[in-house]
């Protein structure tokens, strides 16, 4: 690959010298023969056309923009140069044409060694570097000198003609704005001669090119103007050959690695570390690094769609890209060894979750047992005498033989067993949350006085919706209940309960008509009374926020 770009760079070379040759040629033959328009046209189209090829090249190559565009205004200058030349020599008669086409020269003139020291500043700094905006202010002399010399016919201090003459270029002398000009000409052109044999200093590659370029230019210079004849000959024609040599300079620049350019990237690709190549459309290699495998049609193809795995260690991918596909090789022995490991890794650690999962199912179903056990136990110490009561009944039911007494037996089994299920209820809600709405204290009352009405006693109860009340207060109050109900079971008539709110107080009132004697009871409660067969107890609770 390396052979094939040497190969194409040095026919770009050969050509270029060839042409190069063949416009000398043009220029010996017009001196010698009557062709001499010919001859000239023909030269001009061959230098024209190299300058466009070069404006193209640089275009492709050259990757910092100011330098890009610095080297596209220095080719567009040379190639309307040849075009004014070739205009005024071969194609007009007019003299006052003639005169400012020839005026028209300065343009290049001044403006190429002025682009070529922006061009000088530019080389080597780094691809986002920009000119400071003041640097524009150097170009106001090169405009003002411009000026100066298109404008000659109204004040003639550039060029002057004799009297009585047609002002044309055969005849005329210079005057002080010429040398004017001729100053900033000078002072441009060998700054950026100097600025470029100073950076050629800091390249690492042949960083002598520029500088014989530099050198052959200012020996021709000399020469030319000593007015050797040979040199009048060969290259008396001093704009061709100074736009060569300003391109042979630049090109010895981009060689030398002081102009950034986008080539090389071949001979980067052939050395990456990464085995990879770069085919066409139909999957011919056209680049490809120095340990990229050599793989078949079908694996490139396939490579394209998916990836594909060569062998135990290394996968082929690929990509389409514009013109055709670009193809690389991963090694993916680690990933697998990683992956190895990784499963291995899985397996311990799934057998470990298996003994930790059993173990926690254990302690959760011990743990379950336990926490049963104790509400239960809980529930046992809560309802102790009433589970004794119920029992003493249910012997009692067995030794009964009157219906009716059994009938009444079972109503009071009825009540006691409602009791146990629901303050088992409420202790159980008291493990989840400590408050609760007291439509569930509301619940457990309603069915005591179901399991009472069996018995024939009339039973009410009143209570707020939506109130709020501390699960504790709820047992106690129930327990508070059913303890009264039971002191009196035999001889009750009529219950009554109502709870109210009082600011930030729930109050607990029950009333109770029955013949038995239950002042035992007032000691426990805020107030009571007993008036015409009729208990009253109160008690007041702290009202509860929202659960």
């Amino acid at each position: 690959m390396q052979k094939i770009l040497q190969k194409k760079a040095n026919r770009n070379i050969i050509i270029f010298i060839c042409m190069v040759l063949i416009a000398l040629l043009c220029r010996i033959l017009g001196k010698i023969s009557f062709q001499y328009v010919l001859n000239g046209i023909v030269r001009s189209i061959i230098y024209i056309g190299l300058y466009i090829g070069w404006a193209i090249s640089i275009h492709k190559r050259v990757v910092q923009k100011l330098v890009k565009n610095t080297l596209l205004l220095i080719s567009g200058l040379m190639i309307f140069w040849f075009i004014i030349r070739t205009i005024k020599y071969f194609f007009t008669i007019d003299a006052n044409i003639e005169r400012y086409l020839w005026y028209s020269y300065y343009l290049p003139m001044l403006f190429i060694p002025q682009a070529a020291l922006q061009a000088a500043i530019l080389l080597g700094q780094p691809e986002e570097y920009t000119l400071p905006k003041w640097s524009k202010l150097i170009y106001l002399p090169a405009i003002f000198c411009f000026l100066l010399v298109i404008s000659n016919d109204f004040h003639q201090r550039v060029f002057s003609f004799p009297l009585g003459e047609i002002w044309t270029d055969k005849a005329y002398c210079y005057e002080s704005g010429y040398y004017i000009v001729l100053l900033w000409e000078i002072l441009c052109g060998v700054s950026a001669f100097i600025l470029m044999v100073y950076k050629c200093r800091l390249s690492q590659r042949k960083k002598y090119l520029p500088v014989i370029g530099i050198c052959i230019t200012i020996i021709y210079a000399v020469i030319h103007a000593s007015g050797v004849q040979w040199m009048q000959v060969i290259g008396g024609d001093i704009t061709a050959v100074l736009c060569l040599m300003f391109v042979c300079i630049f090109e010895s620049c981009i060689y030398c690695g002081l102009i950034q350019t986008n080539t090389g990237y071949e001979q980067l690709f052939e050395v990456c570390t990464m085995g990879a190549q770069i085919t066409d459309l139909k999957y011919h290699v056209c680049y490809a690094s120095s340990n990229a495998m050599e793989l078949p049609k079908t694996i490139m193809k396939e490579s394209a769609k998916k990836e594909v795995v060569v062998d135990k260690k290394t996968v082929i991918k690929g990509r389409p890209i514009q013109g055709g596909y670009v193809l690389w090789q991963e090694d993916i022995k680690d990933i697998l060894m990683l992956l190895e490991k990784m499963e291995e890794n899985r397996k311990t650690i799934e057998e470990s979750n298996c003994i930790e999962q059993e173990n926690y199912q254990t302690k959760a179903k011990i743990n379950m047992l336990r926490e049963k056990n104790r509400l239960y136990d809980k529930l046992q110490m809560q309802t102790a005498g009433q589970i004794e009561l119920l029992n003493n009944l249910l012997y009692q039911y067995e030794a009964e033989t009157n219906f009716t007494a059994k009938r009444r037996l079972l109503a009071k089994i009825s009540v006691i067993g409602t009791y146990i299920k629901r303050c088992g209820n409420l202790i159980f809600i008291e493990e989840r949350a400590e408050v609760s709405d007291i439509a569930e204290l509301e619940a457990c009352l309603e069915e005591s006085f179901s399991s009472l009405r069996l018995m024939g006693v009339m039973c009410a109860f009143a209570a707020p919706s939506g109130a709020f009340i501390y699960v504790r207060d709820a047992v106690r109050i129930y327990n508070f209940f059913e303890t009264v109900i039971e002191a009196c079971l035999d001889s009750l008539l009529s219950v009554w309960v109502k709870f109210r709110v009082h600011k930030e107080s729930l109050i607990f009132c029950m009333e109770v008509e029955s013949n038995a004697n239950l002042t035992s009871f007032f000691e426990i409660t805020d107030t009571s009374s007993y008036e015409d067969g009729v208990w009253r107890f109160t008690f007041t609770v702290k009202k509860a926020g929202e659960a």
